[in-house]
């Protein structure tokens, strides 16, 4: 019962996860959770979450994200997670025959569509006071959201501004996990900053829809 439990206790402090990249995000604190009390069943609801979440590989080229080719399948973070949970137990048959179950499953009904299956996420060691960006398109009247996972050694600093240059979002350098979700009014251009606010190197993964 400890992974509801947990789970239940992050949902009721404001970490409800109605779409798919706040479903990954809360996996990956959920994962923080699980490695501090060294919970190998804690980690697989957290593998759950992330795989629930339909996380597809992207890179970052000339400015822009882009979806990895083919149709997607298990997502990388997901499976690493569900290996982690085997490290926790690895006597625990149980734990065992989970994760091999979370490896196996692949995705079910609509896989594919104009905009790519699932949100985007990529991986990026940012050095101190370092910063990468990129620019996304998006859709007026829909939900736009972008979240960055920090492996904790350092503050991330996540910024949206518009075409104009004006500020949309400021998540400033004091989370390991910072979000911006903000509705353009019409289809435009915005420009998306993520910065190493600390004065140690710090790994991110960054989600994107």
């Amino acid at each position: 019962m400890r992974p509801l439990i947990a789970l239940a206790c992050l949902l009721a402090g404001g970490a409800a996860a109605p779409s798919p990249i706040e479903d990954a995000t809360l996996g990956f604190r959920l994962a923080e959770k699980a490695r501090q009390a060294a919970d190998a069943d804690l980690m697989l609801s957290a593998a759950r979450l992330v795989a629930a979440s339909g996380l597809r590989g992207a890179t970052l080229r000339n400015g822009r994200l882009e979806a990895g080719e083919g149709l997607p399948g298990m997502p990388n973070e997901a499976v690493a997670l569900a290996e982690e949970a085997r490290l926790l137990a690895p006597e625990d048959r149980r734990i065992a025959e989970e994760v091999d179950r979370l490896r196996s499953a692949r995705p079910k009904g609509i896989v594919g569509g104009s905009w790519g299956s699932g949100p985007l996420e990529f991986r990026e060691m940012l050095a101190p006071g370092s910063s990468i960006a990129w620019t996304v398109e998006a859709r007026g009247a829909e939900t736009a959201l972008v979240s960055a996972i920090g492996d904790g050694d350092a503050g991330l600093r996540l910024r949206v501004v518009d075409g104009r240059g004006r500020s949309v979002c400021d998540q400033g350098g004091d989370s390991h996990y910072p979000l911006c979700r903000w509705s353009p009014p019409r289809a435009g251009r915005y420009r998306i900053s993520l910065g190493n606010a600390g004065r140690v190197p710090t790994r991110v993964v960054v989600l994107s829809n």
